[in-house]
């Protein structure tokens, strides 16, 4: 049990703000209350603020607190005491619920993390679930979907690819639930085309969980500033005998890069005289319509192209697209339905429809559009250091000061208050990893958070890492 002492302390860093939120107050309330518990902020035992307290804090009636308390209540996130208050409920001591997610510290900035930039979407979100619930009755609803989705779902994601420039029939088009299990699906058919998967050196660390799970062998490519460079990547090849290459030619993640034109055609060209297999992953550029074609547009014979709604829409929206050539739709599609047996047609319907009627690219427009302003703050509070990154990209990449490896940058940080993710999660074949960091640019739902993780960034980077305890 928690001593009262820390429960007030969980009380204290427990700053709820409805402000900006829209729909009924009540429901704000409660998905504020909701996100506290989920992120640690509010752990189990800690005793909410009475009613009247709350209700005088936010400027609300004492009978809209009572709903959102009941609501949360409902959800089993909360249990009421009479004669005590509401409290947040211990569920790591129930036996009907494990606990999967890592402990979170209250009160840390998690650069870590992804986050959509923008707080408001949820209106937007709200709205497309209503006209949703009013066409479900559409769906079929008592069998399983196709595996590669509905022809309609299947429909929307071909017009989403084609605002990146590069055209793909429905029928090439496999529907799956977000880009990392459409990165697993092209994992577990390609893993035996021969020889190690040949990747860029600092890569997507999703890849290498996917990798280390199946127990494919990953081979770095060298990269400079506008990502994996041909004339490696043709040794890699020759070298190891690797057939598959994963890359991200546009707002590579995490070094933010982007690959010109002429390199993509070499790259395609490299593909076509060594019969290569290319998995481009287009999920961090998915909200990117000023850009260069895929790498698909120029081999799409010998290319899986992957991209989802995730990072631009919202991470709630589990949908991703396989865009696969026709040489290889029907192994796509039984593989896909092997590790699923199709995803979800309700979530995939709700998507769609953000897709056809305009929503989701206003919405990309707006996240965009405080993403880039978010970088410009990155720039101008790190004047002085390295910073690779991408406008349209969530995150940056921070090169450190010679004096500093990135574990121990991270784990200073992390003391400070900070958290980021050190580079071994994404390099591929270093003795020595790159001294640098990746960061989120939206920590958390306050503004002031960003600025005032950066400068602790600042302000330990300059510093010098303690001096370690000389072992004899």
């Amino acid at each position: 049990m928690k001593s009262d002492q820390e429960m007030k302390s969980d009380q204290e860093l427990w700053e709820p703000d409805i402000l900006g939120i829209s729909g009924p107050k009540y429901l704000a309330l409660a998905g504020v209350i909701a996100k506290a518990i989920n992120s640690g902020i509010l752990r189990p035992g800690t005793q909410l603020p009475s009613q009247r307290e709350l209700a005088l804090k936010l400027g609300i009636t004492v009978g809209t607190v009572s709903r959102a308390y009941s609501v949360v209540k409902m959800r089993d996130l909360v249990s009421g005491e009479v004669g005590r208050g509401s409290f947040v409920k211990n569920h790591e001591q129930d036996g009907r619920y494990t606990r999967f997610l890592p402990a979170s510290t209250p009160g840390t900035i998690d650069f870590a993390c992804f986050r959509i930039p923008v707080d408001d979407m949820i209106e937007n979100i709200r709205n497309i679930l209503s006209e949703f619930a009013d066409q479900a009755m559409l769906l079929p609803m008592v069998s399983y979907p196709p595996a590669a989705g509905y022809v309609v779902h299947r429909a929307a994601g071909a017009a989403w690819i084609k605002r990146s420039g590069f055209t793909v029939l429905p029928e090439q088009v496999i529907v799956c639930g977000g880009g990392q299990q459409a990165l697993l699906t092209a994992t577990m058919y390609l893993a035996d085309f021969g020889g190690p998967f040949l990747t860029e050196q600092i890569t997507y660390s999703g890849l290498k969980s996917i990798a280390a799970l199946r127990g494919i062998d990953l081979e770095g490519v060298e990269v400079d500033d506008e990502g994996i460079i041909p004339d490696a990547l043709q040794d890699a090849h020759k070298r190891t005998g690797g057939r598959v290459v994963f890359i991200q030619p546009t707002a590579h993640n995490p070094l933010g890069c982007v690959m010109s034109e002429s390199r993509r055609e070499k790259i395609a060209e490299i593909g076509r005289t060594h019969d290569l297999i290319f998995v481009e992953d287009d999920v961090a550029a998915a909200g990117l319509v000023d850009r260069p074609p895929p790498l698909a547009f120029y081999a799409p014979e010998r290319t899986v192209y992957i991209t989802s709604l995730s990072k631009c829409i919202s991470p709630a929206l589990r949908v991703g697209f396989i865009a696969v050539p026709p040489s290889l739709i029907d192994e796509f599609t039984n593989t896909y339905h092997a590790l699923s047996l199709g995803s979800s047609p309700l979530i995939n319907d709700a998507a769609s429809l953000l897709i056809m009627n305009g929503t989701a690219e206003k919405i990309v427009k707006s996240n965009n559009e405080e993403l880039a302003r978010r970088h410009k703050i990155a720039q101008d509070e790190l004047i002085g250091f390295k910073l690779q990154s991408n406008p349209s990209a969530f995150f940056a990449w921070l090169c450190l000061p010679n004096h500093w490896s990135s574990n121990e940058f991270s784990n200073a940080v992390q003391k400070a208050g900070v958290s980021v993710v050190r580079s071994e999660s994404f390099a591929v074949g270093f003795e020595n990893p790159p001294r640098a960091v990746r960061f989120s640019l939206k920590p958390s739902s306050k503004k002031h958070d960003l600025v005032e993780g950066l400068r602790i960034l600042k302000k330990i980077a300059n510093q010098r890492p303690s001096s370690l305890l000389t072992i004899v």
